[in-house]
């Protein structure tokens, strides 16, 4: 999660820009809501938070494979059997950075946590009880999103801003307005709420298949012939590269075939970029 803290900086010196925030003014906060699998991001966020960016809520917006949305709802961490669905870079069995949100939730008590992770070892269960689960609610917040609900926000957002939506931010955006932030109509339904971020993950072009169930196949040809990432258009296009064979060379110890191997990529590398 540390390069990824970056982005968190980023954006919120971006958000308090546009919104005439002063950077820093811990009573002008900002939520955030991140498209939420294995939990890299969200903790990225925490982390950026604890260093004193002024981050409101945190929210993880999760698919039907929610163990992040019961964790923060109902303090269970417990493994269930994964289920496909049409934002799959988010299907995630058990978060394994939960572990970290769980060191610094503990104030960096690596004995409860090490009691946790031992407990969901053995029995594919942790339950916070109360205490914690207090804690961790007066800092996260989450919502559960099914493809329904995903594809709808892909077809909102684009009747209301004619942008397409790859799924996982679509999720985000779903979660968004169950939390009671108005995000698809430009308001926020509570005027009491932060700002709020929706964090975006990717260009719709990787996911045809969810685009083409959302919007049929003649919605993913318009979209893809007017608006297909040049970039994305150009790699697809790109003649495909021969592989790159490494023959074993006999009688050599493993520290120099390993040396021998990076200076073949070192070269490669010199020859291509």
């Amino acid at each position: 999660p540390l390069a990824q803290m970056v982005h968190f900086v980023w954006i919120y010196f971006r958000v308090a820009e546009q919104l005439g925030i002063r950077p820093g003014d811990a009573s002008r906060p900002i939520d955030m809501v991140i498209p939420t699998g294995a939990m890299g991001n969200i903790t990225a966020l925490y982390l950026t938070k604890r260093l004193g960016l002024p981050v409101g809520f945190m929210c993880a917006g999760t698919n039907i494979n929610d163990i992040t949305h019961r964790v923060i709802e109902r303090g269970e961490f417990h493994k269930k059997s994964i289920k496909r669905t049409l934002s799959e870079a988010i299907n995630i069995e058990v978060p394994y950075n939960f572990e970290r949100v769980a060191y610094y939730l503990t104030n960096e008590n690596p004995h409860i946590v090490r009691r946790w992770m031992q407990s969901m070892e053995l029995t594919q269960e942790l339950t916070l009880d109360a205490n914690w689960l207090e804690r961790l609610q007066a800092e996260f917040k989450s919502a559960r999103v099914d493809d329904n609900e995903m594809m709808q926000a892909m077809r909102d957002v684009i009747s209301a801003h004619g942008y397409l939506l790859d799924p996982h931010t679509a999720v985000a955006v779903s979660a968004a307005e169950k939390l009671g932030y108005s995000i698809i109509d430009g308001s926020n339904a509570d005027d009491t709420k932060n700002p709020i971020v929706i964090i975006a993950t990717a260009s719709p072009c990787k996911f045809e298949g969810a685009v083409t169930a959302t919007i049929g196949i003649d919605g993913w040809d318009k979209w893809a012939t007017e608006s297909f990432p040049p970039r994305a258009r150009a790699t697809i296009n790109a003649p495909e590269s021969q592989p790159l064979h490494y023959p074993r060379s006999a009688g050599l110890s493993t520290s120099e075939r390993n040396s021998k191997w990076r200076e073949k990529m070192l070269n490669i590398i010199e020859q291509n970029f």
